[in-house]
Order: structure tokens, then C-alpha cells, then sequence
């Protein structure tokens, strides 16, 4: 037969290579082996005649030595005899083809095997790959089981929380309520032995008064005497130690009393000189209401007559009457003066704000009923587009809806149209919004700067009355230094001064009003410097407070 341990492989031709090639390039799947089996096993017609075409009449020796050298290098005995040179053994021939359909069949057995096998390992890899994707997918819905399971134990964790801080605060809202009740059960048992102790002392004295002589005199009994604070015994009583003690006593409240009423009479004093003056500069800082020129300067020297005999009869009987009535009077009085003072300069501050307000919107202010108007029409212009554009959605759409296609080109030119005149409302429904923008923000702006300058009006006017308040109270000092001391002299100059202004009132009321406020103003803060006059200029700072509000 042959060694089959040396096998060398000969050189195939281009057909053997041909073949190989080709079976080679097929698939290798269990229902292309089992084909390939069956075609290796039942050769076709073509194959009938490849094999065929490889031995003809003319290539008969070259075909039997190719033959014999390609078993000879598989390990097969020649096919020729050795004896006999180039001649033919039928024997050898024989055996090495009976060999041959042995290995085949031998193959294709292993074959058979090795498909089966393959055809196990394809349905075990179909198996797996499914076990493979249930068991993913098993994973994923574990995944999301546990995600909600986290979730939740985090919610029920937070509720736990929430309920630990809950019963916290209920712990130390009862430990707080405990506490309370317990320091008043205390406080309420330590009432109740002082009451007691109370109730036993006086009925122990209840007792010793009835007890008790009735002729025994009533006196105070010390209960805790405070000893000396140099620690020294107190002297002896005595008679005569007592009689002086008291007297010292009854002399050193006479001369406190003797004393308050001296600091007492000064005060009055310079009060009543102090509200004098008030009043005779209030009643010439008022200006005289509704009356002619000449009347007015008659009822006012009349007024003036007046008010100096009631001012002598009032320091002729203030005396005679009791504290009450005169603070009565002057409160009265000085309220009523006030009010009108008040009042006046009220009046002054609107006509100065009602100029300035005037000129400031006859300048930059737009009115306000042409505003409401321009803002009620930019809103109807508003509402119509908006009512157009929905409108045309709604046809847009319709138009959408339609399937047909020569409907929808027809309707082209008309939707372009539409849409350029869409474009071009929206582009003037743009400018328009602009334009009402810039209006309101010029509006806006205009009611800023009116703010702005009479805020600057305002501070101006302040400063001007803090530099003529601080240049009156200068004057004011220095010609209540230069003033007689009596009271017919400062007669005399209030009336000639009164005469020297009754003309300047007459011609002109509205100037001199300011300055006589001003100079009435520099003398309050000359009387508010003594320290019985404090109330007076609050009332003035209530009055400045109720113009910034207005």
C-alpha cells in the first residue's frame, strides 16, 4: 500500500486548483455542507465531462504518469510493473482505487459527523443567543425595578426624616410646656406661701388690734430696720434729738420749695415775654382777609389797640386767675395762631407749586387725554390684526387640508399675495409699537424730569430757608441785645414799626409774606433755645412735615 507517514503534496495543475477554489469559496452552514456532500457524491454532467476531458487518446501516457507520480508522493505502490518497465499492473491499480473509495467514503463519513456537530453548535449558539437576550433584557427590567425601588426608598427615607424633625419639635414644644408648667406650679406655690405668710401676719395684727387697748396709739411698725452704713451705732432718741431733727427737716423743705419757686416765677416770666412776642409777630405775619385797602390798615391798628389792652389786662389779672384757665387760654390761643400761620404758608407753597407745575407741562408734559386717546387706538389696531391673522391661519390651513394639487397651484399667487400683504401689516404693526414705545418712554421720561426738577425745587427752596433762617437768627440776636429792658419803649418801636409796615402789606402782600415768615421763623428759634418753650416748635416741624407729604 504504501507509507502513508511521508506524504508530500504535488503541484496541482490550473484545473485541480480550479476545483479546490471553488469548493473552497462556498459557505460553510450545515444545509451547504449537506448540498456540497451531495453534489461531491452525485457529480453532474459537467463534472462528467471536466473529468473526461483530462485523458484523451493523445495524452494517455502523460495522463497514466502524472497518474502514477501524484500516488506515488500520496504513498500508494505505482501502477507500473517493476519487471517489465512502462507496462501497466492491473493489481496495483486495483488496490490503489479500492483504497481510494475506502478514504473517501471514510471521509465523507467524518464529514457527516463534523455537519451534525456544526449543525448541534448552531442550534446550542441559537439557544444561547436567545437565553442571552432574555436574560438582557431580564437585566434591564431589573435595572429600572431597582431605580424605582431607590427612588422610593429615598422618598420614605425623607419622610423619615421629615418625621424625625416632626417629633423633634414636638419633644421640645412638650420639654418647653413641661417647663412652663412646672416654673408656674413654682411660682404659683411660691404665691401661695406668700400669701400665707400674709394671711397669718395680718391675722396676728387683726388679733393684736382687737387685743390691744383702745387708747394705745396707732403707729407704723418696722419690720427690717437698715443698721448705719459706717456701721456705728445710732444715737440715743431722745425728746429734744427728735424736735431738732424735725426742725432741720421743715428747714430744708422751705428752702426747696423757697427755691422752685423762684426757678418757677423766671420761667413764667420769660415764657410770658416770650409769647407775647409771638403773638404781636404772628398777628402782623398774617395778612388781613377781605377787605379794602383802607379798611385794612384801620382794622388793623384797631386790632393791634386791641390785642395791647388785652395783653395788659391779661398780665393785670394772670395772676388773679388759677393755672388752669391761663394754660387754656394759651393753648387756645397759640393753636389758633398757628392754624392761621400754617394755613398761609400752605397757600404760598401751592401758588409757587402751581406756577411751576404749569410751566413745566405747558413745556415738556404731554396731555393726558391725548395719551389715553393714542393708546386706546394703537389698542384697536392691536385687536384688528390680531383678529386679521387668525383669519388667515384658519385659511392657511384649510388651504393645507385640500389634497387637490391644481387647486393648490392656482391658490399660490393668491397665498404669496396674502402673504406679502401679511408682512407688510406686521411690518406696520411693528413701527407702530415702536412708535408707542418711544411715546410712552417720552412720557415716562417727561414724569421723571418733572419729579427731578421739583425735587431740585424743593431742595432749593431749603437751602434758601436754612441760609434766611440762619441770617435772621444773627439779626434777631443782636437786636435782642440792643432792646430796651421796659415795656413803653418796646411799645413805641412796635408801634412805628407797624406804621412803617401797613404800607408795604397794602401794596404788596404776597412779597412781604415770606420775609415775615422768615423773620418770625429766626425769632421762634431764638425762644426755642430757653427750655420751657420745647412744645412751641414742634408744632412748626409738624406743620414743614405736612407740606412734604402734600
Amino acid at each position: 500500500m504504501g507509507d502513508w507517514r511521508t506524504i508530500t503534496v504535488p503541484v496541482l495543475s490550473s484545473d485541480s486548483k480550479n476545483i479546490l477554489s471553488y469548493t473552497s469559496e462556498r459557505k460553510i452552514s450545515p444545509t451547504s455542507m449537506n448540498s456540497q456532500v451531495l453534489r461531491l457524491s452525485l457529480p453532474s454532467s459537467k463534472m462528467h465531462s471536466f473529468f473526461s476531458a483530462f485523458c484523451t487518446e493523445e495524452n494517455i501516457e502523460q495522463s497514466i504518469s502524472y497518474i502514477d507520480r501524484e500516488l506515488t508522493t500520496l504513498g500508494f505502490p505505482s501502477i507500473y510493473a517493476e519487471s517489465k518497465g512502462k507496462e501497466l499492473n492491473l493489481i496495483s491499480i486495483i488496490n490503489c482505487m479500492n483504497e481510494l473509495l475506502a478514504l473517501q467514503h471514510k471521509n465523507l463519513r467524518a464529514q457527516e459527523e463534523v455537519e451534525m456537530q456544526h449543525m448541534k453548535l448552531g442550534s446550542d449558539m441559537d439557544h444561547l443567543q436567545n437565553c442571552y437576550a432574555k436574560l438582557k433584557d431580564q437585566l434591564e427590567l431589573s435595572k429600572r425595578e431597582i431605580v424605582g425601588l431607590q427612588e422610593r426608598d429615598r422618598q420614605l427615607q425623607s419622610k423619615n426624616r421629615n418625621l424625625h424633625q416632626l417629633l423633634k419639635n414636638e419633644k421640645d414644644e412638650v420639654q418647653k410646656l413641661q417647663n412652663i408648667i412646672s416654673s408656674r406650679a413654682t411660682q404659683y406655690n411660691h404665691d401661695m406661701k406668700r400669701k400665707e405668710r400674709e394671711y397669718n401676719k395680718l391675722k396676728e395684727r387683726l388679733h393684736q388690734l382687737v387685743m390691744n387697748k383702745k387708747d394705745k396709739k396707732i403707729a407704723m411698725e418696722i419690720l427690717n430696720c437698715v443698721g448705719r452704713a459706717d456701721g456705728k451705732r445710732g444715737a440715743w432718741r431722745t425728746d429734744k434729738t427728735e424736735a431738732r431733727n424735725e426742725e432741720e427737716m421743715y428747714k430744708v423743705l422751705l428752702s426747696d420749695y423757697e427755691q422752685r419757686q423762684k426757678q418757677l416765677l423766671l420761667e413764667n416770666a420769660e415764657l410770658k415775654k416770650v409769647l407775647q412776642q409771638m403773638k404781636k409777630d404772628i398777628i402782623s405775619l398774617l395778612p388781613p382777609q377781605k377787605q379794602k385797602p383802607k379798611e385794612k390798615s384801620e382794622d388793623g391798628l384797631v386790632l393791634s389797640d386791641q390785642e395791647e389792652d388785652i395783653g395788659e389786662l391779661n398780665k393785670e389779672n394772670m395772676w388773679e386767675l388759677s393755672c388752669e384757665t391761663v394754660r387754656e387760654q394759651l393753648t387756645n390761643s397759640i393753636r389758633k395762631q398757628w392754624r392761621m400761620l400754617k394755613n398761609h404758608v400752605e397757600k404760598l407753597d401751592n401758588q409757587v407749586s402751581r406756577g411751576h407745575s404749569g410751566a413745566l407741562n405747558e413745556k415738556d408734559v404731554i396731555s393726558r387725554e391725548d395719551h389715553e386717546l393714542e393708546t386706546e387706538k394703537l389698542e384697536l389696531e392691536i385687536q384688528q390684526c390680531k383678529e386679521m391673522i387668525k383669519t388667515q391661519q384658519q385659511l392657511l390651513q384649510q388651504q393645507l387640508t385640500c389634497d387637490d394639487d391644481t387647486t393648490l397651484l392656482l391658490q399660490d399667487c393668491y397665498l404669496l399675495e396674502e402673504r406679502e400683504r401679511l408682512q407688510e401689516e406686521w411690518r406696520l404693526f411693528r413701527e407702530q409699537k415702536k412708535n408707542f414705545e418711544k411715546e410712552r418712554k417720552s412720557f415716562t421720561e417727561a414724569a421723571i424730569r418733572l419729579g427731578l426738577e421739583r425735587k431740585a425745587f424743593e431742595e432749593d427752596r431749603g437751602t434758601w430757608l436754612k441760609h434766611q433762617f440762619l441770617t435772621m437768627t444773627a439779626d434777631c440776636k443782636s437786636e435782642n441785645a440792643t432792646t430796651p429792658s421796659s415795656e413803653p419803649d418796646i411799645r413805641l418801636v412796635k408801634s412805628a414799626s407797624r406804621q412803617r409796615r401797613s404800607p408795604s402789606v397794602l401794596s404788596s402782600p404776597v412779597s412781604a409774606e415770606p420775609c415775615q415768615t422768615y423773620q418770625y421763623i429766626a425769632q421762634n428759634s431764638v425762644a426755642s433755645e430757653k427750655p420751657a418753650a420745647d412744645n412751641m416748635p414742634n408744632l412748626w416741624v409738624e406743620g414743614d412735615d405736612k407740606e412734604e407729604t402734600e
